[in-house]
């Protein structure tokens, strides 16, 4: 049977991602476990070069010969010197398409039909032609090319309905650069308003720096007294480096962490709260909130024209970001689980469009049967790296949970190897040589750590060292007294685990409180400062000081009011622990449609729960503590490995309910008045 499909690639500087659009689906091509791959690309010996996780294998045994961020030197008239030899920036982009494409024709037993590339908005002439070259040294004929907060805006308004005439701005922040572009929905595609303003040297790379910055100061110095022409010091500085790389995802997470840091004379622990972090990188992120506000200004559009805030690239999962361009534009900020996936997403959307009607294939330029010497063995080398879990469809509009996105494991900051900066940083600054070798090293000490056993629920590493998982106190919040009498440590299993507090009169971070309904293409629109937001057929409202949120739902189109992370949070230890979703109800109107309650986890993982039965039985404006067994959302399908969504609230019809004191109590499902899983079928 013929495939017809369209293929949309994302090479960015830290990470790469490529997706396919065919008659029935949008989805992910899993270039690696959790989707994603590093962008780094080894050149053996032999002169064959391989990217991602086949060169982090590869570099591993042989760091010399590996190469990372090499899309910041695309216009660099120096080559890069790799194994002694000259390789320019787009040849090495190119090897990585060229893998790419032959991971997707075999994932679809054909090549694609037609192929999308992205790049920065802010690229001028020179460099969009540069990467023009890219596809033609791979092999490719007939590739477009998009801008990436064209291709994210595509993704929006394919699977959030963008209306026709809208205007929207676009914040792309990932691993290397930012982009700010201002959009407006026509019935031809997308127009780009105004002058598009990025800025191409920040990115979630300078915040690793920041926090390495951060940990040098509090140690008197002791790492930039490091040299990284010593071996030693060399392998010292890759640990610390992979450390802050670490910290920076887990403060998403937790209040605060522990930087463990080895040095020559011994080991030594930073201690670095959220809150400090956030300090770290504020001005950077007012920065790209500037240059935000400049491109709407040379469309001549103010803050308030703009219908909403699209957030992508992968650093826009730090919680920071969202508040920050919501408090300072004073728009909804619309967020996706999947901030690495979007732009490609939205490439495949423009490369199915592309595709002929009639499924003509361009199979005589395949990179996939045609590539020679560049990536010839990168197929059986990913065959061997890339997990066999299905590929994650998009947001399906007949499913109003949002998608959920895989929490970076260590290895986030992908392996980028060892390789000596030589004779062209001889006789530069210290400080110059330093950094380089901290970002270099980096990937060696990460490669390592995923050939380690992770760290367990209870919260524990393979070397029985204490740390924050899924036993931990939510940011921002206390602890809770136990309602059943047992303590908080809960059953012998899971001693000291900490009850979580979701909302509290604030939604602790680093969740985020959002509406959405049927109406908008389940568009999610994110609780503002006053804790207020709406949507066509559901709004949200404080009430009482701040400490209730009213929900109301209106007509009857389905809608929902929920609270989650883009992060996801191991949440097994809570099982054992006899937990229960516990809860402040008043209901002002009951329910005249079906009503649920519901957890999610990674698309399509979810366990819903009917409630419109508990509402109905409940007295008008009398305030209920409600206690749903954390096991009833299990029964029901709940993958416990990664909790998104701790609080999604459903409606088909009108309903009119407050909700307050929403927290997972330890111990709490065997307490007298804990809801049976049967009076919620």
């Amino acid at each position: 049977m013929d495939v017809s499909y369209g293929l949309g690639v994302d090479l960015g500087t830290t990470f790469t991602a490529a997706a396919v659009s065919g008659p029935e689906e949008t989805a992910m091509v899993a270039l690696g476990p959790n989707f994603v791959v590093p962008s780094v690309v080894h050149v053996a010996v032999d002169g064959t070069v391989t990217s991602g996780l086949a060169a982090e294998v590869a570099g591993a045994r042989d760091p010399l010969r590996l190469c990372y961020w090499h899309k910041r030197r695309l216009g660099d008239p120096t080559p890069l010197v790799i194994g002694g030899a000259p390789y320019p920036p787009a040849a090495l982009l190119a090897a990585q398409l060229r893998d790419v494409v032959a991971t997707a024709t075999r994932d679809k037993a054909a090549p694609p039909d037609s192929v999308v590339l992205t790049c920065p908005a802010v690229w001028g002439p020179y460099r969009r032609e540069l990467f023009g070259e890219v596809p033609r040294l791979a092999g490719l004929t007939g590739v477009h090319v998009v801008t990436e907060p064209e291709a994210a805006a595509m993704h929006y308004s394919a699977e959030r309905r963008l209306g026709t005439g809208e205007t929207v701005a676009v914040y792309d922040l990932g691993g290397g650069t930012f982009d700010a572009t201002i959009l407006r929905v026509s019935r031809g595609g997308m127009e780009i308003l105004g002058t598009p303003e990025g800025v191409e040297q920040l990115g979630g790379i300078d915040f690793d720096d920041a926090l390495l910055a951060y940990a040098d100061t509090q140690l008197d110095g002791a790492v930039s007294a490091l040299d990284p022409d010593d071996s030693e010091h060399a392998a010292l500085l890759a640990g610390i480096r992979m450390a802050c790389v670490r910290a920076k995802e887990d403060l998403s997470v937790e209040p605060e962490v522990w930087l463990r840091i080895s040095l020559p004379d011994g080991r030594r622990e930073v201690r670095v709260t959220r809150a400090e972090f956030n300090d770290m990188i504020r001005p950077s992120v007012a920065l790209t909130i500037e240059a935000l506000r400049r491109t709407a200004a040379s469309a001549g559009l103010q803050s308030a024209d703009l219908s909403a805030v699209l957030l992508a690239g992968g650093s826009s999962r730090i919680p920071l970001i969202p508040q920050m361009v919501s408090d300072a534009l004073g728009r909804p900020v619309r967020v996706s689980l999947h901030p690495k996936h979007i732009v490609a997403l939205g490439a495949a959307t423009a490369a199915r469009r592309a595709v002929p009607k009639e499924s003509t294939k361009r199979r005589s330029t395949s990179a996939a049967s045609t590539a020679t010497g560049v990536g010839t063995d990168v197929a059986a080398a990913q065959e061997a790296s890339v997990s066999e879990s299905p590929v994650i469809p998009p947001e399906p509009l007949a499913d109003p949970a949002p998608q959920q996105a895989a929490r970076s494991q260590p290895t986030a900051r992908a392996l980028h190897g060892l390789r000596r900066v030589g004779d062209r940083l001889r006789g530069t600054p210290r400080w110059l040589r330093l950094t380089v070798a901290c970002m270099v090293l980096a990937s060696v000490a990460v490669w390592a750590v995923t050939l380690l056993p992770q760290r367990g629920p209870a919260g524990a590493t393979a070397e029985g060292t204490p740390t924050q998982t899924a036993g931990s106190v939510l940011p921002g919040a206390g602890t809770v007294p136990s309602e059943s009498g047992v303590p908080t440590g809960g059953p012998g299993k899971v001693p000291g685990l900490k009850n979580m507090v979701v909302f509290d009169g604030t939604v602790g971070a680093p969740y985020q409180a959002y509406v959405s309904s049927q109406s908008d293409g389940w568009a999610p629109t994110m609780l503002g400062p006053d804790l207020s937001a709406s949507s066509r057929t559901v709004t949200a409202a404080a009430e009482q000081g701040g400490t209730h949120l009213r929900v109301r739902w209106s007509g009857t189109a389905p809608a929902q009011f929920y609270i989650q992370s883009s992060v996801g949070r191991d949440m097994r230890a809570y099982a054992d622990a006899s937990t229960a979703l516990v809860f402040d109800v008043a209901v002002r109107a009951a329910p005249t449609g079906s009503a649920t309650i519901a957890m999610h986890c990674q698309y399509p993982c979810a366990g819903e729960l009917a409630l419109g039965a508990v509402l109905r039985s409940l007295s008008t404006d009398a305030q209920t503590t409600l206690r749903i067994p954390l096991r009833c959302f299990v029964e029901r399908g709940l993958d416990l490995r990664r909790v998104d969504t701790v609080f999604l609230v459903g409606a088909g019809g009108a309903l009119d309910v407050s909700f307050s004191n929403i927290r997972w109590v330890v111990g709490a499902a065997d307490a007298p008045g804990a809801l049976s899983c049967d009076s919620l079928s």
